[in-house]
């Protein structure tokens, strides 16, 4: 982000009137040698679908799309396009049929083909280019074409349990709902939260690789270390108590305790280097430590709810934060200086994931939202709305909540996500949809993908995990010793 702070400037968004899957195609591809201008692309859409209303023979609502000058004119309202903003362009979200309070176009005719519509999208996300010649205008994001980067991979062998502790506490009489839960970002280990204890399971083998004892309470977030060597585990009881484990991987050993919270913690995480441990819950503060000494160095006032979701950039120099109320703060680690607000969701911020470059952050709300923004501006990228929306029964009338309850950049830009309508879906990083699983017996609550992108895992409400590789999906109780063996390979 450099020296720029994007808080200085007054984002002012436009208003309008009026089971599993995986996944995992190949990455994303890269741009193509013809980008989408107005002459060649756009308009023959405009033409097909639009020069009815908008057009210099009848501007309703004072739109002419027939022509690039006035397309960007726009209409009665002000402006319909903003070069390099999809999800701020009045003239996508309408033909997109995204956003609440916005007209669905064209005016009583059926949504033009997903395939148009991205056209046009990626004509606005890629500077509204009027022809081929064309140079292109205002702020263009981050590329989407993003490769892995090696950045915080561990020097010697992924660290992976060799010999850890027996647990002692009983198993409990039912399985508890998976709170959390977090796949290794080197290694094929996976972490899963129980009560008092927490899973671990080798998913090259298929069996389980031992437990952590967390006798603090039930985890309600775990965090594997950049470098895939530590194992951070949060949580505690509520009213009474929260903490921040930090284990070390290989050996079970505790590494730190962090914190000492007078309710549980719903958030934490640890930079990479393992130098700093930022946590939050109920108490609507964000408490950042260091964990050599676990001091308390940085305390964050400006959240208005509890705590739910934070997470360190890969390279450690930032913060992120969400709250209950639908509201993201950015930070900078090394002095606790605030650098902005994302202000767009309605609802809690159930995850906060960065791309493994650090220049594209991925938000999900119980509002049925996942953006995607450009942190170097705060403007979003992309907005999903209704990501997970749950179809209503037959015969049945109302609305049902269809909030996204956790999301995950994986190692290749892509994002997958689990909600209310109890399947994992995948998406691209500007947005386009890629798979979607049929809907799980029970709700699922966590999302996590191997560090290889072959398997993606989500937890459920029930205390099962699934996982999928593509063809098959094996359903292993977490407290069995043995995952049974997945025969087919991803694609």
């Amino acid at each position: 982000m450099g020296s720029f702070e994007f808080h200085r400037i007054r984002l002012q968004p436009l208003k309008v009137a009026g089971t599993l899957v995986l996944l995992f195609a190949p990455a994303l591809c890269a741009q193509p040698a013809h980008h989408p201008n107005f002459d060649e692309d756009v308009k023959p859409i405009f033409a097909r679908y639009c020069f009815q209303c908008h057009s210099s023979g009848g501007m309703r609502a004072g739109l002419n799309l027939e022509s690039f000058a006035g397309v960007l004119k726009g209409g009665g309202s002000g402006d319909v396009v903003m070069a390099g903003r999809p999800a701020f362009s009045l003239l996508y979200k309408v033909v997109a049929h995204e956003g609440d309070g916005v007209p669905r176009m064209p005016l009583g005719g059926a949504k033009i083909p997903d395939t148009l519509i991205a056209i046009i999208r990626d004509w606005i996300q890629q500077g509204l280019l009027e022809n081929g010649t064309s140079q292109p205008k205002g702020p263009l994001g981050p590329s989407l074409d993003y490769h892995p980067s090696d950045l915080n991979r561990p020097k010697g062998a992924p660290a992976m349990p060799e010999s850890l502790p027996p647990v002692t506490a009983a198993e409990p009489a039912r399985p508890h709902p998976v709170t959390a839960l977090a796949a290794s970002p080197w290694a094929p280990l996976l972490a899963v939260a129980g009560h008092e204890r927490i899973y671990l399971y080798d998913l090259a083998k298929r069996v389980s690789a031992g437990e952590l004892a967390f006798p603090e309470g039930v985890p309600y977030c775990l965090r594997f270390s950049r470098d895939g060597a530590t194992l951070l585990a949060a949580g505690g009881r509520a009213v009474q108590s929260g903490k921040v484990v930090l284990f070390d991987v290989r050996t079970g050993n505790r590494i730190a305790v962090i914190g000492q919270e007078m309710d549980v913690v719903l958030a934490a995480d640890v930079s990479s280097g393992g130098k700093l441990v930022a946590l939050g819950g109920p108490s609507k503060v964000v408490k950042v430590f260091s964990v050599p000494d676990g001091k308390l160095l940085f305390q964050f006032t400006k959240h208005t709810d509890w705590i739910t979701a934070m997470e360190f950039s890969p390279d450690g120099t930032k913060l992120a934060t969400g709250d209950r109320a639908g509201g993201i703060f950015l930070w900078e680690s090394a002095t606790g200086s605030g650098l902005g607000a994302l202000t767009e969701h309605q609802d809690a911020i159930t995850s906060l994931s960065w791309r493994g470059d650090g220049q594209l952050l991925a938000s999900a709300s119980e509002d049925g939202q996942i953006i995607v923004w450009n942190v170097n501006d705060g403007f979003p990228l992309a907005t999903i709305s209704k990501a997970h929306q749950p179809k209503a029964a037959p015969n049945t009338y109302g609305v049902i909540p269809g909030g996204v309850l956790a999301a995950q950049f994986t190692a290749d830009g892509r994002i997958a996500s689990v909600g209310r309508d109890c399947a994992i879906r995948v998406w691209s990083a500007d947005g386009k949809a890629k798979s979607a699983s049929p809907p799980a017996e029970a709700l699922l609550t966590k999302v996590a993908v191997s560090f290889d992108g072959k398997l993606a895992i989500a937890g459920d409400y029930q205390g099962q995990i699934v996982i999928w590789d593509g063809q098959k999906a094996a359903t292993p109780p977490v407290h069995k010793e043995t995952i049974p063996s997945i025969s087919a390979q991803a694609r």
